[in-house]
């Protein structure tokens, strides 16, 4: 029998030692991570609690508000208060009302955690019932050994295996119904494209990508990565990728001649500076827009503000400030605001952007299509606090509300009383659940049907 202490001297204790201490730690890395797993299933367990409570607490024949509108503001409530998205939210208390008894427990109790237990509620999606009664326990055996992509890969397995003729037809309307794609803006100026497709396109779309990239030169400085991601974008625009070596450059034109003297150092003009500027032009070289000074439609440009005097180094960095008070914008704002009512600080109580008479097209409840696309332009996604659904598909929404019967009185069709809202948003506002005011610097203030207040900042 192997003895630690055969392999010489004291090594054996010290070994014994150091495998006891590493086993301890180790027990207690997953005790924490059972603790954590439980955790999230509690939270799980009171989501679902606050919304079923939501949903029941008022009478929708009284009140005009239908239990489809509670259900739908309880989600936003939460949505608001975690600082996370409506689907998020919804997608997660769907899945939690969904899971089978046993891989709710194994939640429960810590053994499963989030990322296993979405992967089981998602590959028994739509499966017969007496087939997922059968295959639970062995897939619970399995969700205790493997990572999520190979669970996954095994709960195929045993559902081909249980009802082939099943799986052909999920697979066949799956591809036909839940193909998609997710558009998700990122720091630096990039974004993430997601596409859900089919595992034979997927394959070929990369071997058209990898087709791409074996043609550049081993001297191509591009990681793998970056390599794949300008074979796709080349591929996009129907064209081949180019080799970044420095012999592909040179015979390009590409490469600057090292010995070709450098305008910029010489005080020569440099290309950018023969041509006129645009100061509204940022880093990105996207247009910037600011809606904290917004004017209507009819009023003509305001001239240019003349520049400010040099500031005063001398002077401390609190007189530097512009806005009073410092911090975030909606901090400062959270601070100003309070628990006040909405209409104390809003910048136009009535809607009207600080104008006597309407201008043309004010009175409209539709807004015109020049208007429509500014608005859509100067604000790229639902004003809802958190919510990423693009303008294009929103609606456009009054802040103020318009009244159909006298529109001069109500909120008037103008820039700063008009913003994008998708339907659901939109419906809640209409409702009267949430409350909704424009503040200064472009703030927008919304108010949840409990009272708590939130933020939308200006976009950039």
């Amino acid at each position: 029998m192997f003895d630690l202490r055969s392999l010489g001297g004291d090594m054996g204790l010290r070994k014994a030692a150091w495998t006891t201490d590493e086993h301890s730690a180790l027990a207690d890395v997953l005790g924490a991570r059972r603790r954590i797993n439980a955790a999230v299933a509690s939270e799980l367990a009171l989501m679902d609690h606050y919304v079923r409570n939501r949903t029941a607490c008022a009478s929708p024949w009284d009140t005009g508000v239908t239990e489809k509108d509670l259900f739908s503001s309880a989600i936003c409530e939460l949505a608001a208060a975690l600082s996370s998205t409506f689907a998020a939210v919804n997608n997660k208390l769907q899945m939690w009302r969904q899971l089978r008894p046993l891989v709710r427990q194994g939640f429960i109790d810590g053994a499963l955690d989030l990322e296993r237990v979405r992967t089981i509620h998602d590959h028994l999606l739509h499966a017969r019932p007496e087939t997922v009664v059968a295959l639970e326990p062995e897939i619970l055996k399995a969700a205790r050994e493997m990572a999520p992509s190979t669970l996954g890969r095994e709960i195929d397995r045993l559902l081909i295996e249980a009802d082939a003729d099943w799986d052909r037809a999920v697979r066949k309307r799956a591809a036909r119904t839940e193909k998609r794609i997710r558009l998700r803006r990122r720091a630096r100026g990039l974004s993430s494209l997601t596409t859900l497709m089919t595992d034979g396109e997927a394959d070929e779309q990369l071997s058209r990508i990898d087709a791409e990239v074996t043609r550049l030169h081993p001297e191509d400085p591009r990681s793998d990565d970056q390599r794949r991601g300008d074979a796709q974008t080349a591929l996009m625009r129907s064209e081949a990728l180019l080799c970044e070596c420095p012999t592909c450059q040179v015979s390009r034109g590409d490469a600057t001649d090292p010995e070709a003297p450098d305008t910029h150092e010489t005080g020569g003009p440099s290309p950018e500076t023969t041509e006129p500027s645009d100061t509204n032009f940022d880093a990105t070289g996207e247009t910037s827009s600011d809606i904290s000074s917004p004017t209507s439609d009819t009023m003509p440009p305001a001239a240019p503000p003349p520049k400010p005097p040099a500031p005063d180094k001398s002077a401390p960095d609190t007189a530097m400030r512009s806005r009073p008070g410092g911090g975030t914008l909606i901090e400062r704002w959270r601070g100003i605001v309070g628990h006040d009512p909405i209409g104390v600080h809003a910048l136009y109580p009535d809607g009207h952007g600080g104008m006597k008479l309407p201008p043309p097209g004010a009175l409209s409840y539709t807004p015109s299509r020049s208007l429509a696309a500014r608005v859509r332009a100067e604000q790229p996604y639902c004003l809802h606090p958190g919510c990423n659904v693009p303008s294009e598909r929103c609606d456009l929404d009054h802040i103020v509300e318009f009244d159909r019967q006298q529109p001069e009185k109500g909120g008037w069709t103008i820039l700063t009383n008009i913003g994008p809202r998708c339907r659901l948003h939109h419906n809640l506002k209409t409702r009267k659940l949430w409350r909704t005011e424009l503040l200064p610097e472009g703030v927008l203030h919304i108010v949840d049907p409990l009272g708590n207040h939130y933020f939308t900042p200006p976009a950039l």
